[in-house]
Order: structure tokens, then C-alpha cells, then sequence
């Protein structure tokens, strides 16, 4: 299971477990990759377990599901894994941060709601992404909020993947049967939600 950090705020202090780990692909120097599971995390580090170490001081990027794509540093080793220590660009840390805390506060039961009133279905469902290397790809739009989108596609892009949806730059941050869902760089104000589509 994965543990929070009790640094995320009083409110979610309580409630540091996760029923199951995160699975996580880093992506080392040179092209390398290794599959790891994430069972702790806080806003400033997360503890990787993997079959093969890395050295201490390698840069990587992590793609975590549920998380997306965080960049970091190899930090000290633990038993079966090692920490890695996250380093965000300006303005990044909040916004996963607060991702953070919705997790812990969707295993209290206390997120379900406030995704039913920060999703809506667009007027229009049928959209088109992009992948990198223009690549166009027809899907529809399940439910769009400020900060994301699900959509329903035969393909499914890998997680950390940038896709362009409408207007919006994003990046996948999770898989489910029908599709996949992607979190926005820039979260949208209400009034744009079905322009951005467009």
C-alpha cells in the first residue's frame, strides 16, 4: 500500500494509507527504463521499489499512475527501492500538491463528491487529440473538468504521454477500460470549458 506524507495538510494527517501501491515507470539517462511501484509519497519525495537499483544523484522522470509525470533526483536507498526526490518547475509543486491531497481525501470517501460537481459533460462529445508528431486521433469526451478530461479512445496513449485536446495541452495520466484521462498543464477557467474543445 502506499503511505502519504503527513506533510500534505491537518485535514488529510489522518488518513496516510493507500489500499494499493502506484505502479511507476522511470525513465533513466541513456534511454533506460525500469518498473517500480510507488508505496510512500509526500510533496517533496517518493519511495520507489524496484527489482534493480539506481545510483544515488541520477536524474530520472517517474510516470506514476493516478500522478503523471514528476522529474527528480535519486535520493538515499531503502530496503527492495530507493527515495526519489522530486524537482518541479515553477509553479508545478502546488498543483501536485493538491493532487496529493484529493487522493488521501478520495480514500476517506470525501472526493467522490466534489468530482460530481467539478466534472461536466461537454455539449459536444465527439473531439480529436494529438499526439506528439501530429498524429490526430478521433475519441470522445466522457466528462471535462478545470483540470483534465476523460476520454474514450481505442487507443491509450502511455502515461506521461503529451496530447493536445482541442486547445488544451496535457499530458495521460491514467488508464481505465474505455480509455484513458489527461491532466491539463493550465487548468481552465469555468467559462472556457466547451470553447476549449473547439
Amino acid at each position: 500500500m502506499t503511505h502519504f506524507g503527513k506533510r500534505l495538510a491537518s485535514a488529510a494527517q489522518s488518513a496516510t494509507l493507500m489500499p494499493q501501491s502506484l505502479p511507476a515507470r522511470l525513465l533513466l539517462p541513456g534511454g533506460a527504463e525500469r518498473s517500480c511501484d510507488v508505496t510512500a509519497i509526500d510533496p517533496d519525495s517518493a519511495l520507489f521499489l524496484c527489482s534493480e537499483t539506481v545510483p544515488e544523484g541520477t536524474p530520472l522522470t517517474a510516470l506514476i499512475e493516478e500522478i503523471g509525470r514528476v522529474d527528480g533526483i535519486v535520493g538515499e536507498t531503502a530496503e527492495g527501492g530507493f527515495w526519489v526526490n522530486f524537482d518541479f518547475i515553477p509553479g508545478r509543486q502546488p498543483r501536485f500538491v493538491r493532487h496529493l491531497r484529493w487522493l488521501v481525501r478520495r480514500e476517506r470517501g470525501l472526493a467522490a463528491a466534489e468530482r460530481r460537481h467539478t466534472r461536466y459533460e461537454p455539449r459536444s462529445s465527439a473531439a480529436r487529440f494529438t499526439l506528439p508528431g501530429g498524429r490526430d486521433q478521433p475519441c470522445e469526451v466522457i466528462d471535462i473538468s478545470l483540470s483534465g478530461a476523460g476520454l474514450r479512445c481505442r487507443i491509450k496513449p502511455s502515461i506521461g504521454s503529451p496530447v493536445t485536446l482541442g486547445r488544451m495541452k496535457g499530458r495521460v495520466v491514467r488508464h481505465f477500460a474505455e480509455g484513458f484521462a489527461i491532466e491539463f498543464l493550465t487548468p481552465l477557467e469555468r467559462s472556457d470549458l466547451d470553447s476549449a474543445l473547439r
